[in-house]
């Protein structure tokens, strides 16, 4: 509770380990309960009223991957699943394997998406351009040469910008092509990482970290002899 009481009053940050369960004591945290009082912001933690400072941060953290939290808890704080899952595993060693084996194709795809995330940024600045042109335009609409012009100039580039976005998506197609070329050696990794995770389940001794699959992982990759005889 005092070190609750500090980082709320000086805006620090504050971790909590292992956490099980939630105190009731922390609802008016959560809940961001605070209040005005002669120029004071404070809030009310327990049976006390504290200064409250913008800057404070609350972290919690579990490292039991089974932990259930309730609906109310989920609607009042920020979750960041770190935990490993197959399909996440099975991306990642998707992109590790692109990387080695078809750096070309790596890049190209990575600049596609980030292609198509300007494209879609720049036609939603059209579409918010052409609402604002309406609500400032006065008068008659079809007798506003200035309107006119603007609808026509943005009618023109949005076109443009939705013909890149179809050869942005076509040329996304014949690299997904490639790609799934490797999805089965991404899958078979992502069961031999869950296989040899559950071997724990027989003996404790049996624990394999995801950075010791890793880095076997990459060693095969780049320092295996017999891999190195084989083209690209």
């Amino acid at each position: 509770m005092k070190h609750l009481e500090t980082a709320i009053r000086f805006g620090l940050p504050l971790l909590v380990q292992d956490v099980e369960k939630i105190d009731p004591i922390l609802n008016s945290v959560l809940n961001k309960e605070i209040q005005k009082a002669g120029g004071r912001i404070l809030i009310r933690v327990g049976d006390q009223e504290i200064d409250y400072s913008e800057k404070f941060v609350l972290y919690m953290i579990t490292r039991d991957p089974n932990a259930q939290f309730t609906p109310d808890l989920c609607s009042r704080v920020t979750f960041v699943n770190f935990t490993v899952t197959p399909s996440s595993l099975q991306n990642k060693c998707l992109n590790i394997f692109l990387k080695e084996e078809r750096p070309d194709i790596d890049k190209k795809r990575s600049d596609i998406i980030k292609l198509q995330g300007e494209f879609r940024v720049k036609l939603r600045e059209f579409e918010d351009k052409l609402l604002n042109e309406l609500t400032e335009s006065e008068g008659n609409l079809l007798q506003n040469d200035k309107l006119i012009k603007t609808l026509e100039k943005l009618q023109s580039e949005s076109k443009q910008i939705s013909e890149e976005v179809e050869k942005a998506d076509e040329t996304m197609k014949q690299i997904q092509e490639v790609t799934e070329e490797y999805l089965p050696l991404a899958m078979m990794s992502s069961k031999i990482f869950f296989s040899l995770d559950s071997m724990s389940q027989i003996h404790y001794l049996y624990y394999y970290s995801l950075q010791y699959f890793m880095e076997i992982l990459y060693s095969v990759l780049q320092k295996s002899e017999k891999l190195a005889k084989i083209p690209k």
